[in-house]
């Protein structure tokens, strides 16, 4: 009888230990899988590009102030600037431009993310303020789907497209210069030298974006702007009730019921 209760006792904590460990795997490694197959398809989509027209980084650290910024993909070429963020979903994906989250449905799961389009102009900025030297520099942010999600219901003067769609968005948009041959070459010299590729910077940026992402729920919970630090207050919109920064307009923070 104790032989069999020590082998029920074993086999329970073998299964919550096995649960943990998917858990943790679905939380934590499975997303970052996802994101970097998404990032690799375009990677492979931009290698495409004529080499000596188009400069490609991928998946690219920068230095931000006392923080770094992660960006996917940056094409510098003579038209200007490309930023692109990529997001590998499945689904449909329903969003505004102005929206501080978007939504992923599959049938009746339903998912916040945040609005790549806003997460995009932050690597812009830091791109801008790098390059501030360059006043005259036209940027294209571009917000790429690689998976097979369907873009239900997105409203965005940004682009937001799927992977196909992105080598002629990028030559369309390129077709009137704004940089000269040797121009590119010293902006992205400039990229090269401020690139950052050690390990530990990555696991820092990593701990950062976390404890960013901690800091901002947690105020939003409390009903306080994560921008502003003003309160958040009932509004009525034109699609329904939502909570907007006391600060309006100066600050146009939103969330969603």
């Amino acid at each position: 009888m104790w032989a069999s209760e020590m082998e029920i006792l074993f086999l329970f904590i073998i299964f919550f230990v096995l649960s943990g460990i998917l858990f943790y795997f679905k939380k934590n490694i499975l997303p970052k899988i996802k994101g970097a197959l998404g990032e690799n398809k375009v990677t492979t989509k931009l290698r495409r590009l004529n080499k000596k027209e188009y400069i490609v980084f991928n998946n690219i650290l920068l230095k931000k102030g006392n923080s770094t910024t992660q960006i996917d993909h940056i094409v510098v070429c003579q038209g200007g600037i490309f930023v692109i963020e990529t997001k590998n979903y499945k689904g449909w994906i329903h969003g505004h431009q102005n929206s501080e989250y978007w939504m992923q449905t599959i049938y009746n799961y339903r998912k916040k993310f945040r609005n790549p389009i806003k997460q995009n102009w932050v690597h812009v900025f830091a791109i801008k303020k790098l390059l501030s030297e360059f006043g005259h520099i036209r940027y294209f942010p571009i917000i790429v789907f690689s998976g097979n999600a369907e873009l239900k219901n997105v409203t965005s003067r940004i682009p937001v497209i799927y992977r196909n769609q992105l080598l002629r968005t990028i030559k369309k948009m390129n077709e009137r210069e704004n940089l000269s041959f040797d121009q590119v070459k010293l902006i992205s010299d400039i990229l090269e030298q401020h690139k950052i590729i050690e390990k530990k910077a990555n696991k820092k940026h990593i701990k950062y974006i976390k404890e960013s992402v901690r800091t901002r729920k947690k105020m939003e919970r409390q009903k306080i702007c994560p921008k502003c630090g003003n309160d958040l207050i009932l509004r009525k919109g034109k699609y329904g009730e939502f909570y907007g920064c006391e600060n309006y307009p100066n600050c146009t923070f939103s969330l969603n019921l």
